[in-house]
């Protein structure tokens, strides 16, 4: 009974590492995205990305230390046990130059993301404080590091309540499609 519990063991161990399927991973550099040097990586990481998904099962998709900058989505569309790294959460960072989703995720099955932070320059939205509101307009006081975004259409005003840390949609009949941001300096 020993004897056959251990040529159980090794017919076994002889399974796992025939039949274990290696991973791959891709590194971001390799394929021309190199972090700090201000210049759009979108295009090579999408690249990285798609040959990570062609190669199949148990990529690793890795990127260095730094800021990578992205000026259109990433399509993650069909990968199975992909896993999309950086080197840590204050280390790598992926930065949104533009109004877009940094990902764009569709029919994947064990995806993971993790090790890495994303951002935006410029910010995607504007925060401040209201401190008038009237039948054609709202002024808002923009805090730092926010920006008004003169001539933006605004989509949706968000009020925020800091003590509750709950947000909710402010509905207002005269912002519907017509309200921009104009920006007007004031004196002190």
């Amino acid at each position: 009974m020993i004897l056959l519990n251990w040529l159980y063991l090794i017919v076994l161990t002889i399974f796992v590492r025939c039949f274990s399927i290696e991973g791959k991973t891709f590194f971001v550099s390799d394929y021309g995205a190199y972090s700090n040097d201000n210049i759009d990586d979108t295009r090579n990481i999408q690249m990285a990305v798609d040959a990570a998904i062609k190669y199949g099962l148990n990529s690793i998709i890795n990127f260095g230390y730094g800021i990578y900058n992205l000026s259109d989505t990433i399509n993650v569309k069909n990968a199975t046990n992909l896993t999309i790294t950086g080197q840590g959460i204050d280390q790598t960072w992926l930065i949104g130059n533009s109004f877009i989703s940094i990902f764009s995720i569709k029919y994947c099955n064990s995806l993971t993301l993790t090790g890495f932070s994303i951002d935006f320059d410029p910010l995607p939205f504007t925060g401040g404080y209201v401190v008038q509101v009237n039948k054609s307009y709202i002024d808002v006081q923009v805090q730092t590091p926010h920006r008004a975004d003169v001539d933006r259409q605004v989509r949706a005003i968000l009020r925020y309540d800091p003590v509750q840390q709950h947000s909710d949609r402010i509905h207002m009949k005269f912002i519907r499609h017509h309200l921009k941001i104009r920006q007007q300096v004031l004196s002190h």
